[in-house]
């Protein structure tokens, strides 16, 4: 703001509302707002209030007139009492002594995990399944920072359950699929008992053909003599769409394979 940067001001306003706030916090609240735990929901709607507070505070020179409308519905900050718009309540500054540098690179590292688990459930097309995730981790000292946000990777992963897995361990039991986190954490999640590996295949299978045949056309159009004539925005296009359907079935073909290993599991 102070630079007058107001593109990157923008986007991480954006950022903190949508993802910080509505696609995390809010989603982690749900299982601690039905826990029955009085002090921990007490605590919950507490810091939703601040993040809501200060939110608007931080959005109001970008959209003025809502910000007000919504700010005016809420409590007070003591400091704040005599302020009667929020035209005239102090502009929030970061405050040093509330890093918490250890915090958020835990958080963000369990973040990561929960990436790699919603992907997972995208690219097998689970919706209302919630499968068992198993996380393994080869440094110890890492095991113990996710071992503390298991619950939180076990709501935003959509998990029925969450098991951190260190050195020593035992694996992860048979039906999983894998995918890589980073170079020392994998997420396996099981779907032996939740997807029928020879339908999927069949599934996969129909859809290889689909993506083979959009290869070929796009092949032999290149191949055409008149084809030289294409101006270059065309053919760049053209390249980018044959690289995107070639990484479509390398990633359709790895699942194949995935459900073939499920399927001799089973």
């Amino acid at each position: 703001m102070d630079a007058y940067d107001f593109a990157t001001a923008t986007q991480r306003l954006y950022a903190f509302w949508q993802y910080d706030l509505c696609d995390v916090f809010i989603e982690l609240m749900k299982p601690v707002m039905a826990s029955g735990d009085e002090r921990a929901q007490q605590d919950t709607r507490a810091t939703l209030w601040a993040a809501l507070e200060t939110g608007l505070r931080l959005l109001h020179p970008f959209m003025p007139f809502v910000t007000e409308d919504l700010w005016q519905r809420l409590p007070r900050r003591p400091d704040h009492a005599g302020c009667r718009s929020i035209m005239v309540a102090p502009y929030p500054v970061a405050q040093a002594d509330h890093a918490r540098p250890e915090l958020e690179a835990a958080f963000e590292y369990m973040q990561a995990v929960v990436t790699a688990a919603r992907k997972m459930r995208s690219d097998y097309g689970l919706t209302k399944q919630r499968p068992a995730l198993f996380v393994q981790v080869a440094d110890a000292s890492r095991k113990a920072q996710l071992s503390g946000l298991a619950s939180e990777i076990a709501t935003l992963g959509t998990g029925a359950s969450v098991a951190v897995l260190g050195p020593g361990d035992s694996d992860a039991p048979p039906g999983c699929s894998v995918a890589i986190v980073d170079d020392v954490t994998a997420i396996k999640m099981q779907l032996a008992g939740i997807l029928d590996p020879a339908l999927e295949i069949q599934k996969l299978e129909k859809k290889a053909g689909e993506i083979q045949g959009r290869i070929d056309a796009m092949k032999t159009k290149f191949a055409l003599p008149t084809y030289d004539k294409t101006p270059d925005k065309v053919k760049a296009d053209d390249a980018e769409r044959l690289a995107k359907a070639e990484a479509e079935l390398a990633a359709n073909t790895q699942h194949i394979e995935d459900f073939r290993t499920l399927l001799g599991a089973a």
